[in-house]
């Protein structure tokens, strides 16, 4: 008997917005748009193609503290699917969770409302689901931390500190004691918000929320296991074909233009005991499109910028242009003009290099007055090039300002 699961992570919602603006019909940002777009496209073809689970990997927001908003859109999809009488389970990934040592997550909701067909998978653990043509054997690794294996009963009397620099064990003997649990006549999927040793990383390094870890892949290999269901990673990849398939489904949108050359999605699986067909689905995703520009030799910047610009340009497309300049040549370059005449762009952003005697590789916005506040100079690069990371990449510079404060006291 074939099961027909629907394999989606990393949504993400409320990332990316920086790359859009308000839509004036609906006041919702044209990019949150996007990602509303994308989950409804995938609940739409769960129901259409009359699929038996529908697995989340984890990461449903931006944050553990999501916006009403990102909360009603996501719950608006998950009711489809509850009233449709799908089993939708919901794994806990790290940008779920909260990090204040609280057992609560973005997710806890659903578990208090005890949404019919609803499963929240906060901790290890093993279940069997009942699908309308057979059981399926499901084991869930939300995104792995400290206190998340402390709930484990085998790890009780350890204390948090040894299960911190042994967590890959810990995790190694929690597999193989689900493993031991099977029955190795029904189809097995296990599902975890992690990152594996053979996997190519993408934009989520920049997204990275609190501690990670590395993972080796072998630790999800067992015979008895026929598809490991992954989220976390960005890039949509298989990593093993068989014995067990093991695939990332990748985020369902672009978040930013470190994932612009990466189609985005969802998988199908059809699983039966022993064997998994797997299929990709594009959601189309809005395109990213870089712009490189050497204007070293330009007698008309400006229009050159267009043209080249032009060449690469699709309708609503998200673009970003990066230019090197000579400093003589700067106040000749006319942004204004270049957004007009690039106005079927979605988003538009410059990135310049400005090349003198006396500076190289610099923004224009950054002199020499910064060094004497890198924190300032910072900050106004990720103004530029990170804006919807720069929270966390300025609270991670902060510390390390701070700890370097401290060496030098010492």
């Amino acid at each position: 008997m074939v099961i027909k699961l629907i394999h989606v992570s990393d949504i993400h919602f409320g990332s990316g917005e920086g790359h859009g603006r308000p839509n004036p019909a609906t006041g919702l940002n044209i990019r949150f748009e996007d990602f509303i777009t994308a989950l409804k496209k995938t609940v739409d073809y769960t129901l259409e193609s009359k699929a038996d689970i529908f697995l989340f990997s984890g990461d449903a927001y931006k944050n553990a503290s999501p916006e009403p908003i990102y909360q009603k859109m996501f719950a608006r999809e998950l009711k489809r699917l509850s009233d449709a009488a799908i089993p939708t389970l919901l794994l806990v990934g790290n940008h779920d969770q909260i990090w204040r040592g609280s057992n609560s997550h973005s997710l806890s909701v659903f578990q208090s409302l005890a949404v019919p067909n609803v499963v929240v998978l906060d901790r290890p653990q093993l279940l069997r689901i009942k699908t309308k043509k057979t059981d399926l054997q499901l084991i869930a690794i939300p995104h792995i931390t400290r206190h998340v294996l402390m709930t484990q009963e085998r790890l009780a009397d350890a204390s948090g500190s040894t299960i911190e620099k042994n967590m890959v064990a810990a995790l190694r003997e929690i597999l193989n004691g689900f493993y031991a649990e099977l029955d190795p006549t029904l189809p097995t999927v296990t599902t975890a918000h992690v990152m594996l040793d053979r996997a190519r990383a993408g934009a989520e390094c920049e997204l990275m929320v609190g501690y990670t870890l590395t993972f080796p892949q072998d630790i999800f290999i067992d015979a008895r296991v026929d598809y490991v269901a992954l989220g976390h990673v960005h890039r949509h990849q298989i990593l093993q074909a068989a014995n067990p398939c093991i695939a990332y489904a990748g985020s369902l949108e672009r978040v930013d233009f470190g994932e612009e050359h990466e189609d985005k999605g969802f998988i199908e699986a059809d699983i039966e005991r022993g064997k998994v067909d797997l299929r990709f689905h594009s959601i189309s995703p809005r395109p990213f499109i870089t712009v490189e520009v050497d204007l070293s030799q330009s007698e008309n910047p400006t229009e050159e910028l267009i043209r080249k610009a032009q060449s690469k340009l699709l309708e609503n497309c998200v673009m970003r242009i990066n230019y090197k300049v000579p400093y003589d040549l700067l106040p000749e370059i006319d942004e204004t003009k270049i957004r007009q005449a690039l106005s079927t762009a979605l988003s538009l952003r410059f990135r310049a290099e400005v090349i003198s005697k006396e500076q190289r590789g610099r923004l224009p916005e950054i002199d020499e007055r910064s060094v004497t506040n890198p924190g300032q100079a910072l900050e106004k690069y990720l103004d530029e090039v990170y804006p919807d990371n720069k929270e966390l990449l300025m609270a991670r510079a902060q510390e390390l300002i701070a700890k370097l404060e401290g060496q030098k006291e010492d």
